[in-house]
């Protein structure tokens, strides 16, 4: 029988494997074997201390007096200073310029379910039947970007695609590819070339959007600096596309694999809430985020270690969102699991881990809540059935997880 440090060598390999993208491991194996074995330990490929239990996870997301996002290097976001990098009184002030449009009861009634639904109507019209697609590429990822891009009132939707997924790829996954982080600040200076004439006319006529929002908003009686609005943008044209994008990847790829799913959606869809229980399911399983990275800030007791000032921690909340000792049979799919408290779900402190927590919990899970509603319900409005052209290719990455292409033929209702 192999020893206790050889199997704790195994396995630490294993994990290194799995962030190195080895599509021969089960992810999943081996977060199990890393709840029950090694919940912390020391990895040298990311620098980093690794939790994978539920309670641990929630316990660093939450603990900002402890654990603060990485302000810059391998794992930090390439944003700027954003909304991440801020804490206390500055962080919950400069937050809510855009929180009370994103995430408010009264901004969702009034303003942003029609928006959305209107976008998801669009987008489900122009879906091509009976031919091979690119369903990440032809509707996944337009129903958040042409949403965020409403919201922000921002011309050429198109020309940020690229943009955010390169920026998005050199800052908090650079702790498993630093050298991408050259090519994401480049994007974004190129970004704020694109915004910088923008940004001069929405100071000098205003309107109803949150870049407008931000140009106007003072903090201790002065203008929000320009970089921090610049940073903040780029911050939620990439957060505000990114999530969504990769989940909806995900669950239908899962429904194109599952009759007995499909049916059930094809039946429900309607349904509100069966649809965000659903959709909250969907986010505990197919976490577009599957970690968090975060660099301790004061010493602090963490799963039997101590942890100390300097050091970085990797949260994978992929994994907590299947920890057993949380949720019974953690890898099936249960369109039921949130049924009663689907809404909590969006919110912070819900059980899934998928938005994070505390603080930093994403400003905009509510309007990803409704993304995935309207972008869902007018799919299962228009198609009958989604055809899989070859073998569906399974997610990939391990901060970013999601299939890289969803290539389908998808047959008219």
């Amino acid at each position: 029988m192999p020893s206790t440090s050889t199997t704790a060598t195994d396995l630490v390999a294993d994990f290194t494997a799995l962030v190195n993208g080895d599509p021969t491991l089960d992810r999943h194996a081996v977060f199990e074997r890393l709840r029950h074995e090694l919940p912390i330990f020391r990895s040298d490929r990311l620098d980093a201390w690794v939790v994978s239990r539920h309670h641990d996870v929630k316990q660093v997301l939450n603990g900002a007096e402890q654990f603060q996002p990485p302000q810059a290097g391998a794992g930090a976001s390439a944003f700027g200073r954003s909304f991440m990098q801020m804490s206390g009184r500055e962080h919950g002030k400069k937050v809510g310029i855009v929180a009370r449009e994103m995430r408010s009861q009264r901004a969702m009634r009034e303003r942003l379910t029609g928006l959305v639904q209107e976008i998801a109507v669009r987008q489900a019209d122009g879906l091509v039947m009976g031919t091979p697609m690119n369903l990440r590429e032809q509707y996944a990822t337009w129903v958040p970007l042409l949403a965020i891009a409403a919201l922000t009132d921002l011309p050429q939707a198109a020309r940020f695609r690229d943009w955010y997924r390169t920026i998005v790829a050199g800052g908090s996954s650079s702790i498993t590819n630093p050298g991408a982080r050259q090519a994401a600040l480049q994007a974004r200076d190129e970004v704020r070339v694109f915004l910088e004439p923008i940004i001069e006319e929405r100071r000098r006529a205003p309107g109803k959007d949150l870049l407008s929002d931000l140009v106007i908003a003072e903090y201790d009686g002065a203008p929000i600096p320009h970089e921090e609005i610049v940073s903040n943008v780029i911050f939620l044209l990439a957060a505000g596309v990114e999530t969504t994008e990769r989940v909806l990847t995900s669950v239908l790829r899962h429904v194109a694999l599952d009759a007995q799913e499909w049916a059930w959606l094809k039946e429900h869809y309607t349904d509100a809430q069966a649809l965000a229980a659903f959709s909250a399911e969907a986010l505990r399983l197919y976490p577009p985020v599957s970690a968090f990275v975060r660099t301790v800030v004061q010493e602090a007791e963490l799963a039997g270690v101590t942890v100390r000032p300097g050091e970085k921690v990797v949260s994978i909340s992929a994994s907590g969102n299947c920890d057993e000792n949380h949720f019974a049979d953690p890898l099936r799919f249960d369109h039921d699991r949130f049924k009663d408290n689907s809404e909590r779900q969006f919110t912070v402190g819900g059980d899934i881990l998928s938005f994070g927590d505390g603080i930093h919990h994403c400003v905009g899970s509510r309007l990803a809540k409704v993304e995935m509603a309207h972008a869902l319900a007018e799919f299962l409005r228009r198609v009958a059935r989604i055809e899989p052209v070859g073998e569906l290719p399974p997610g990939e990455g391990f901060i970013f997880h999601s299939p890289p292409t969803l290539p389908v033929i998808l047959h008219p209702a």
